[in-house]
């Protein structure tokens, strides 16, 4: 449905460290994405937990939206900053938007 969360990114500065952290917090379970330093949460929200990095400087909320092109739009109407428009094979595509008071969100159309 649009603008429910349907994924997260906690970024921190040790994968390893935080899965033991968020499995004996909250109970969950992770996976490795691919063989990457990219940890799927297999039992709880739909998100992961990642390395902060040059492209995921801070955690991360992505908003479910039908119609992404036009949700840009709008954000550029509204007086935020929309994002370049990333595709993610095989799940849909993706953008990085400030609003209009610079508060970073993420929106997510799947395909």
């Amino acid at each position: 449905m649009s603008g429910e969360v349907n994924w997260f990114e906690l970024a921190v500065d040790d994968t390893a460290k935080a899965t033991k952290f968020y499995g004996a917090v909250l109970g969950w379970q992770t996976a490795p994405f691919e063989g990457q330093d990219y940890h799927l949460v297999t039992n709880g929200a739909a998100g992961a937990i990642a390395p902060k990095s040059a492209e995921l400087p801070a955690s991360r909320v992505y908003f479910h939206v039908a119609d992404l092109d036009a949700t840009l739009t709008k954000i550029g109407e509204l007086g935020g900053k929309p994002g370049d428009t990333i595709p993610i094979p095989g799940f849909g595509r993706i953008s990085h938007c400030q609003d209009d008071q610079g508060t970073s969100f993420s929106l997510f159309q799947p395909n």
